[in-house]
């Protein structure tokens, strides 16, 4: 995976808000009022080599099943039960990168905690 540190820090920061919140990032009544989480998450996973990992397949096809049907159905035919089982899924795989790349829990958890309260 190509992307910064400081990108995965951010992105397991707004995954661990999103998930513990339920309804957060609703289905959007439309394409402009898409939740920040999404939007950010597409931004930073522009070729979806992240998402397409989480759900176990190659990113060219993440890609084409993106044109052909929601979000929401590729998560669900990947074998999670929900999108929001999906995002916990996403958390742990954000969580392993920062390990690998040398953070600790305690750093981890730290990051978490002192940055989730500026967020809700």
């Amino acid at each position: 995976m190509r992307i910064p540190t400081k990108t995965v820090a951010s992105l397991l920061l707004v995954t661990a808000v999103a998930a513990a919140v339920p309804g957060i990032t609703g289905m959007p009544r439309s394409r402009r009022q898409e939740s920040q989480f999404d939007r950010l998450l597409q931004r930073h996973d522009r070729k979806g080599e992240l998402r397409a990992e989480v759900l176990g397949i190659k990113s060219h096809v993440l890609r084409s099943m993106q044109k052909q049907m929601p979000f929401d159905e590729i998560v669900r035919r990947s074998g999670f039960t929900s999108v929001r089982a999906f995002r916990f899924a996403l958390f742990s795989k954000l969580k392993d990168e920062l390990h690998n790349r040398g953070w600790s829990a305690s750093r981890i958890e730290r990051f978490v905690m002192a940055r989730s309260s500026r967020l809700s």
